[in-house]
C-alpha cells in the first residue's frame, strides 16, 4: 500500500462535514472514507440526490446510485443540486488533476485542444459547483507537482469564493497570495515547485498522520476500489 496515498485520501476524508457536494474521482473515495469513519456529512451529488450514511458498495461515479443504494436520503433532479443546494453547501469538494495557483481547474486538455497531449475527461457539473461554492476544497491525488500550474490552458471550472489545495505533500490557499498552509513532510520536487510559481511555502502546519482506525479504512477504501476499476486505487494498493 502506498502510505504517501493512504495518507493523502484520509487528510481528505477529515475535511468532509456537514453538508458537501462531493464531485467524481477523488471525491467519491475521500467521502465513503469519511462516512465509514463515521463522520457528521450529509453528501450531495451532481446526478440530484443526497446521500447519508456509507454506501452499499463502493461507488464508481457520482451518478452510481445502485451502488449508493440505501445511503440515498433524498432524490430531486441535477437542476436542484447545481442551481441551488450547492450553494447552501459547507463545503464543495471538487477532483484537480490539473490547477493553477487561482483555483481554476483544467479537466478538458494538457496542451492544444485540437491535438493534445493528454485529453481529460471533462468537468461535468464542475463549472457550476465551483461558481456557486461558498468554500472550495480541490483534491490533487497526482504524483506530479508540474500539474499544479501558474494558469492553467483551458479553464474547465473557476471559483468564486476561498479555495483550498489539498495534495499528497501539504495543503495550499489559493489566490491572489497563495501559500502553502499545512505539510504532509518534506517534498523535495514539491516545494521546488512551489518556489518556482512564487507560492509562500515559509512555517506550514505539520499535519497530523492517520491514526490506525482512519489508516485501516481508507486502506480498505483504496482496495475495494482497486477491485472496482479505480486505477490510481490499482497504482495505490500494488504498485
Amino acid at each position: 500500500m502506498n502510505d504517501e496515498v493512504l495518507a493523502f485520501l484520509v487528510r481528505a476524508a477529515r475535511e468532509f462535514r456537514g453538508w458537501v457536494f462531493t464531485g467524481f474521482h477523488w471525491p467519491v473515495l475521500a467521502g465513503e472514507v469519511a462516512v465509514r469513519l463515521g463522520s457528521p456529512v450529509r453528501q450531495l451529488f451532481e446526478a440530484g440526490f443526497a446521500t447519508d450514511g456509507p454506501a452499499d458498495t463502493l461507488p464508481t461515479s457520482t451518478t452510481d446510485f445502485a451502488a449508493f443504494g440505501s445511503a440515498i436520503a433524498w432524490r430531486g433532479s441535477t437542476g436542484d443540486v447545481l442551481g441551488g443546494l450547492v450553494r447552501r453547501a459547507d463545503l464543495v469538494v471538487l477532483d484537480a488533476a490539473n490547477v493553477d495557483l487561482a483555483g481554476r481547474v483544467n479537466s478538458t486538455a494538457i496542451g492544444d485542444y485540437a491535438r493534445p497531449k493528454v485529453r481529460l475527461p471533462g468537468g461535468g457539473g464542475a463549472a457550476d459547483a465551483a461558481a456557486g461554492a461558498r468554500n472550495l476544497l480541490l483534491l490533487h491525488g497526482g504524483s506530479d507537482p508540474a500539474r499544479i500550474v501558474a494558469r492553467v490552458g483551458h479553464v474547465t471550472a473557476a471559483p468564486t469564493a476561498r479555495v483550498r489545495l489539498l495534495t499528497r505533500w501539504g495543503t495550499l490557499e489559493l489566490g491572489a497570495a497563495p501559500r502553502l498552509l499545512t505539510s504532509a513532510g518534506e517534498d523535495a520536487a514539491f516545494l521546488a515547485r512551489l518556489r518556482e510559481l512564487g507560492v509562500d511555502a515559509e512555517a506550514p502546519v505539520p499535519e497530523k498522520p492517520p491514526s490506525t482506525q482512519e489508516a485501516a479504512v481508507a486502506a480498505k477504501v483504496l482496495t475495494e476500489a482497486a477491485g472496482r476499476g479505480y486505477v490510481v486505487a490499482r497504482e495505490a494498493v500494488h504498485g
